[in-house]
């Protein structure tokens, strides 16, 4: 039932659940281990993703079409569209902004799911594998755990520049 109840809360965490992913992980790894806490955090977190882009793409159609003309929604899908790997993987990674808003701003931007989740997923596993594995990392390779996010923004742009000579 513990189990569940994690699970629960990390699908709840990108749509409505109003703590940082941190603390939902850390108390998942300190109740579970850093190995299952991984796994199933990992799991719930992009079920909610999932959840939370397809509830914003069905409201935006029909409720969030005046959102669409204000200057930040239009600085927002200038980013997005200026290197969508990079603006969607960085905001996924570190938290600048919640998940739920990232989700909201990619339905409304039109950055479909197809290409979100691959961001997504990738980012999500870097954090949370941060999040639950960061003291055993910085101790193995006797860094600080600042270091450790420090190396996580670096691969989202080793990421990015490879994303754009791709795609040029």
């Amino acid at each position: 039932m513990k189990y569940l109840i994690f699970f629960a809360m990390c699908i709840l965490q990108p749509i409505c659940l109003p703590l940082p992913e941190a603390s939902t992980i850390l108390m998942g790894s300190k109740s579970f281990g850093s190995n299952i806490a991984f796994v199933i955090g990992l799991a719930g977190i992009m079920t909610g993703i999932i959840l939370m882009y397809e509830l914003s793409f069905f409201l935006s159609e029909k409720y969030l079409v005046n959102f669409k003309k204000s200057t930040k929604y239009k600085t927002y899908q200038r980013l997005v569209a200026s290197n969508p790997f990079l603006t969607t993987g960085i905001l996924f990674a570190i938290p600048i902004l919640p998940d739920e808003i990232v989700c909201v701003g990619s339905a409304i931007a039109g950055v479909s799911l197809k290409f979100l989740f691959p961001i997504a997923v990738f980012a999500k596993t870097i954090s949370v594998g941060m999040i639950t594995y960061s003291a055993e990392i910085a101790e193995l390779f006797s860094i600080k755990q600042w270091q450790i996010i420090a190396i996580e923004i670096g691969f989202m742009f080793i990421f990015a520049l490879i994303y754009s000579r791709i795609k040029k």
